[in-house]
C-alpha cells in the first residue's frame, strides 16, 4: 500500500509540474523583441533619423484619441487582417502591446533621435517648425505599437511621416526569412 501511495504521489506532483509548463512562444520578452524587429527595420528602409515619441497607449487607443472624428470601428478590420480568432483575442494581443519598450541602444547606435510628443504639440515654442527641420531634415516618422500575434509572424502597425495630414493606414507586415515582409 505505501508502494501504491508513493507512486500515486509522484505521478501526481509530475502531473502537476507537467501541466504547468507555460509555453514561451509569446510572452511580453518575445513581443519587445520582436516589436523592436520590425520598428528598426522600417527605420532603417526608410532612412530616417528621427522618429516620434511613441505614444503610451495601445495602437487602438492611439488611433481613437488622434481621430475621435473617425466613427468606423477598428477592432474587426484588425481582427480580419491579423487574421486572429475575435476582437477577444485582439484584446489580450493589445495588452501586451501596452507594455512596449522601445530599444533606445538601437536608436542611439544609428544616431536616432527620439523627438518628444510635448516639444510638438507645444505652441508657445517660437520657431518650433524650424528647430524640428533643422534636427530633422529626412523628416519624423510616427509609429503606433505594433500589435503581433502570438506566433510572432504577423503584425500590424500604424506609422506615417509627421505632419501628414492624412492617417495612417494599418500596415500588415509578415515575418519570413528572418525579415519582416510588408504584405499591405
Amino acid at each position: 500500500m505505501k508502494k501504491l501511495n508513493l507512486v500515486l504521489f509522484i505521478s501526481g506532483v509530475f502531473l502537476l509540474f507537467a501541466s504547468c509548463k507555460k509555453d514561451e512562444t509569446f510572452s511580453q520578452i518575445s513581443y519587445n523583441k520582436k516589436a523592436n524587429e520590425l520598428i528598426q527595420q522600417i527605420i532603417t528602409d526608410d532612412s530616417c533619423a528621427c522618429i516620434l515619441e511613441i505614444p503610451q497607449e495601445s495602437m487602438i487607443k492611439t488611433r481613437n484619441n488622434e481621430h475621435p472624428d473617425i466613427e468606423i470601428n477598428i477592432e474587426p478590420f484588425i481582427v480580419k487582417k491579423l487574421h486572429l480568432k475575435n476582437t477577444k483575442q485582439l484584446d489580450s494581443l493589445e495588452k501586451v502591446s501596452e507594455k512596449f519598450i522601445l530599444d533606445t541602444f538601437f536608436l542611439k547606435q544609428k544616431n536616432i533621435q527620439i523627438i518628444k510628443r510635448d516639444f510638438v504639440l507645444d505652441t508657445a515654442i517660437k520657431d518650433r517648425d524650424l528647430i524640428l527641420l533643422k534636427k530633422c531634415p529626412k523628416g519624423i516618422l510616427c509609429f503606433s505599437k505594433p500589435i503581433i500575434d502570438e506566433r510572432n509572424n504577423v503584425a500590424g502597425i500604424f506609422y506615417t511621416p509627421m505632419f501628414v495630414c492624412l492617417g495612417s493606414p494599418l500596415y500588415i507586415y509578415k515575418f519570413e526569412d528572418n525579415r519582416w515582409i510588408i504584405k499591405q
